[in-house]
């Protein structure tokens, strides 16, 4: 919500710039700001592809410096989410249904790129309005991955399944990363780390972005991010005991680490492979931005 009534702000602080201080400003390479607005996805070990169905809002704020008119430099402050569910692929795909996991995750990314602008990229127009364009830079970003645990005292079978102490987390969403699911930081295990929460990605993309006055420019564009870590959806190595899981986190770790018992399956033994550790997971966006000049050349002041 503070998200929102920031870019809300913003977006009115740019109307309101009277167009007469527009001819003092802009004497040289402007400065851009604006927001965007678009989809969210990720592709991790609870997706086969990009899963349309797990396509999630995002949006955020931008600022452009056009160096020249083919490189141009960019901010990014973005959120969005990312999601997804083995019930996806649960129809043709055995393992996956009995795993039963999902997981969903806010993506808060700060990030710098640059923009190569293939046809040169001119800012009016009168010349080169527009261009398409590809981009790669480095960004910070933080998630936390949670699951929706439900409450079932027995399973389908009519067997024992949650012990009554975990009744209080019935529909509610529980965060993964400090229950450990796959044995971190256990005795047997201390080796597994937890993973951090604030991790580092590799934006690339391309674009394309057209001026449509003096001032306003739009753009739309698709960017992936390559991470370094195979936790975004909190599944990437094997599966380990559940005494080993419930006796370092809990009986919620234990139940949280194999999901199959809710669908009458037995648990899948210690060792089995949980997730591909070697495939490390991606996020990304499709968006559109628009932009507005707010400063430009050396003149460093707005004049009323």
């Amino acid at each position: 919500m503070r998200t929102a009534k920031f870019i809300t702000f913003c977006t009115f602080f740019m109307l309101l710039v009277p167009l007469k201080a527009q001819k003092k400003l802009f004497h040289g390479k402007p400065i851009e700001f604006g927001v965007t607005i678009g989809t969210s996805n990720y592709l991790g070990d609870l997706s086969k592809s990009v899963a349309v169905q797990e396509s999630n809002p995002m949006g955020g704020l931008i600022c452009r410096f056009n160096l020249s008119d083919w490189v141009t430099l960019r901010g990014n402050a973005l959120f969005g989410q990312i999601s997804g569910d083995d019930k996806n692929y649960a129809d043709n795909d055995a393992f996956r249904k009995q795993r039963n996991l999902n997981f969903k995750s806010n993506i808060v990314e700060f990030g710098g790129t640059v923009e190569w602008n293939f046809k040169g990229f001119g800012e009016t127009q009168i010349s080169n309005p527009h261009s398409p364009y590809l981009f790669g830079g480095i960004a910070v970003f933080k998630f936390n991955p949670k699951t929706l645990f439900k409450y079932m005292p027995t399973d389908p079978n009519g067997m024992a399944l949650h012990g009554a102490g975990l009744q209080k987390y019935d529909n509610q969403w529980v965060e993964l990363q400090p229950l450990g699911t796959e044995g971190q930081e256990t005795t047997k295990y201390n080796e597994r780390r937890r993973y951090p929460l604030t991790q580092v990605s590799i934006p690339v993309g391309v674009g394309y972005k057209r001026q449509f006055n003096g001032v306003w420019a739009w753009g739309v564009e698709l960017g992936v991010r390559k991470t370094f870590t195979d936790y975004l959806d909190d599944v990437s190595l094997d599966y380990v005991d559940n005494q080993i899981v419930g006796g370092n986190s809990g009986a919620l770790a234990a139940a949280l680490k194999d999901r199959g018992p809710e669908l009458g399956y037995p648990n899948f033994d210690n060792g089995l492979s949980r997730g591909k550790s070697a495939n490390k997971d991606w996020y990304m966006f499709l968006n559109f931005t628009i932009t507005r000049k707010i400063v430009g050349g050396k003149t460093v002041c707005f004049q009323f």
